[in-house]
Order: structure tokens, then C-alpha cells, then sequence
């Protein structure tokens, strides 16, 4: 048999009632959720002190092995810093032997050369020096023009006027 229930209680008390059990509800959950929220602050604090502890250890081990390789690593940017520079050197190095040797194997037999000028920005060069005779000058003249890398080869007129011992002065543009 069911139980009799009788509700005595006016419609303004049971309204009342209703709002308060509701209150009290809202209330219990929110002091769950304070609770809840304690707690996990609580994790979390707990979890910054070890995380800061061990940064800390972390630091004092990187701080630790730079002191131990301090040397090593100057010598390693010394090194660095030398290999740059030879980098640069090299890149800007122009063999100038291959282009002496063919101009000395193209040079006829009573030519004296006196100076070689070579200007790498310019890219040009100026031959300075001396012929026995008019025909050793133009002979030099032909096998200057020869030479693959001259081009624009200039010889003064002035300097075909005399029989012997022509002193000349010839530039020429490197290619």
C-alpha cells in the first residue's frame, strides 16, 4: 500500500519551499566547482615549484658545461672567423702565373720587358719595355694579338719612328 502524504503547507510557504531547496542546490554545486577549483590550484602550484626547480638545475648545468668548454669554444669562433677570411681571400684570388707565362712564351726573341702592370678592377694591363729592332716590335705587336685573353691591344704610333732599341709601353684590356 502507498503511503498517505499530506501536504499542509500553504502555496506561498511551497513556493518558498522550491526556492530555497533550488538555492540550496546551486549552492552545494558551487561548492563543488570552490572545491574543485582549490584543488587544482593546489596541482598547479605544486607543479610551478618542480618546474622552477628544475629550470633552475637545468641553468646551473648549461652555466656549468659553458664554463667547462669556454676555450674550446673561443678556439672554435677563432677558427671560424680565420676560415671567413680566407673565404674572402680565395674568392677575390686571381692566378695571375698563367697569364705571365703565356705572355712571356708569346714575346719574341730581343724584346726586354722592363715592368707588367695589372689592374683587376680595370682589367687591364700595361706592358712596359724594350725592342732591339722596328721588325722584333711589329712581330710582338702580332703575337699580342694573339694572346686569348687581351683584346684592345694599343701600341703608340711614336714608337714605330725608330729603327732600334724602341722602348715601348702597350696597354691592353683582359678579358
Amino acid at each position: 500500500m502507498y503511503p498517505t502524504r499530506l501536504n499542509l503547507l500553504s502555496p506561498n510557504k511551497k513556493s518558498h519551499l522550491k526556492r530555497m531547496s533550488h538555492f540550496q542546490f546551486t549552492k552545494s554545486i558551487f561548492e563543488i566547482l570552490l572545491i574543485t577549483a582549490s584543488v587544482l590550484a593546489m596541482i598547479l602550484l605544486g607543479s610551478q615549484m618542480v618546474l622552477q626547480n628544475y629550470f633552475a638545475t637545468l641553468t646551473e648545468n648549461i652555466v656549468s658545461i659553458n664554463n667547462e668548454h669556454r676555450e674550446e669554444i673561443r678556439e672554435i669562433l677563432r677558427i671560424n672567423k680565420l676560415l671567413d677570411e680566407t673565404h674572402t681571400i680565395q674568392k677575390n684570388f686571381i692566378a695571375w702565373t698563367p697569364y705571365i707565362v703565356t705572355l712571356s712564351s708569346s714575346l719574341p726573341d730581343g724584346v726586354i720587358l722592363n715592368s707588367l702592370s695589372f689592374d683587376k678592377k680595370e682589367k687591364k694591363i700595361v706592358i712596359t719595355g724594350q725592342a732591339d729592332t722596328r721588325e722584333t716590335f711589329l712581330q710582338l705587336q702580332e703575337k699580342l694579338a694573339t694572346v686569348p685573353f687581351l683584346s684592345n691591344v694599343k701600341l703608340p704610333v711614336s714608337d714605330l719612328t725608330k729603327r732600334e732599341n724602341i722602348g715601348f709601353n702597350i696597354s691592353a684590356n683582359l678579358e
